[in-house]
């Protein structure tokens, strides 16, 4: 072996050695709920407990993490046929999943984008659209958001500007 494939393999040595290191590091400055989850939270479907979201006739949703009113948190919602939310925002970020039925948003002025069992979204604070429940079947999804659950309707935000 001539000195370059030894040298190759002394930094590639080097460098696995640190991988170790380097994730220790990104875990201490991520953000603390991101760090660690503490205990446990098992939830089988048949004890959930589904409530309804107020402001959205016939939608429920169940808290899974966090206070929806007060803060960050995860939620299931469970949105009802035919249910079509006009144009608003949410001060918040979310992203999320759909569990079942078809979720349709229309971001931005875009023609609206169906998304069945498994599709993803995310918006940023702020960002307009418009929420249908597309289909012949209720649609449950998952959300991640970054602060509580708000609901600013498109003429109240310009109002605001």
């Amino acid at each position: 072996m001539n000195a370059f494939h030894k040298l190759a393999m002394i930094a590639t040595g080097c460098t696995l050695a640190l991988v170790p290191l380097l994730l220790s590091a990104q875990a201490q400055t991520a953000k603390p709920e991101m760090q660690k989850i503490t205990g446990k939270n098992l939830i089988a479907a048949d004890e959930m407990k589904w409530v309804p979201v107020p402001g959205i006739e016939g939608a429920q949703q169940v808290a899974l993490w966090g206070d929806p009113t007060k803060e960050a948190h995860r939620v299931l919602y469970k949105f009802p046929v035919g249910l079509k939310a006009p144009l608003h925002t949410h001060t918040s970020g979310d992203r999320g999943m759909i569990v079942s039925g078809t979720l349709s948003l229309a971001v931005d002025g875009a023609p609206p984008k169906k998304l069945p069992p498994g599709s993803y979204f995310s918006m940023a604070g702020g960002t307009k659209h418009i929420t249908a429940v597309e289909g012949d079947a209720p649609c449950v999804f998952y959300v991640e958001r970054e602060g509580p659950f708000d609901v600013v309707m498109a003429q109240e935000a310009g109002a605001k500007k």
